[in-house]
């Protein structure tokens, strides 16, 4: 009986494990499509153009992640894969394809994440509204403090806004 059991639990378990495994979690799959700006503390607008995403499910634990900036002659496309790391956790990665894996993390309708490249320190939001809009933000600071002073067994560090990207996206 034990073994008939056992028989019977463990491929439900298996399709249980394996159902956990999503591709992008459900309501993000669509096509977005809107404007961007680009902001600076001392300049306020610099630019504005347009942005598009496209998240469409590949397969258990992957999705297509396309970014589009621009329009015409000037646009350009980054065919990027969203992976599924740990759906229980809320990780996930954007792999651009090229050697770059960005994690980011799904806080309830939000995605957030934060890296470093070159000499900057990025931080990225995609919040889902609703209503199926999307709210873009990404803010890129400086890669060393501005200020930086330890205060009793910790050091506090900041640094400076170089530039706001401020998206807003709407559902097609």
């Amino acid at each position: 009986m034990k073994n008939t059991l056992k028989l019977i639990i463990a491929p439900t378990l298996l399709l249980t494990s394996a159902a956990s495994f999503g591709y992008a979690p459900q309501g993000w799959t669509g096509y977005y499509k809107g404007e961007c700006e680009a902001i600076t503390p001392h300049k306020g607008t610099l630019y504005k153009f347009a942005m598009a995403l496209e998240i469409t499910d590949i397969d258990d634990e992957n999705a297509d992640w396309i970014m589009t900036y621009g329009e015409g002659s000037s646009q350009q496309v980054r065919n990027y894969t969203l992976k599924t790391i740990n759906e229980s956790f809320g990780h996930y990665a954007v792999d651009e394809n090229n050697g770059i894996v960005i994690d980011q993390y799904l806080v309830g309708n939000e995605f957030i994440n934060l890296f470093e490249i070159g000499s900057s320190k990025i931080q990225s939001t995609y919040s889902l509204d609703t209503n199926g809009t999307m709210d873009v933000s990404m803010e890129t600071y400086t890669f060393e403090p501005v200020r930086e002073k330890k205060v009793g067994p910790y050091t506090v560090a900041n640094y400076a806004l170089k530039v706001k990207q401020k998206c807003r996206l709407f559902k097609w």
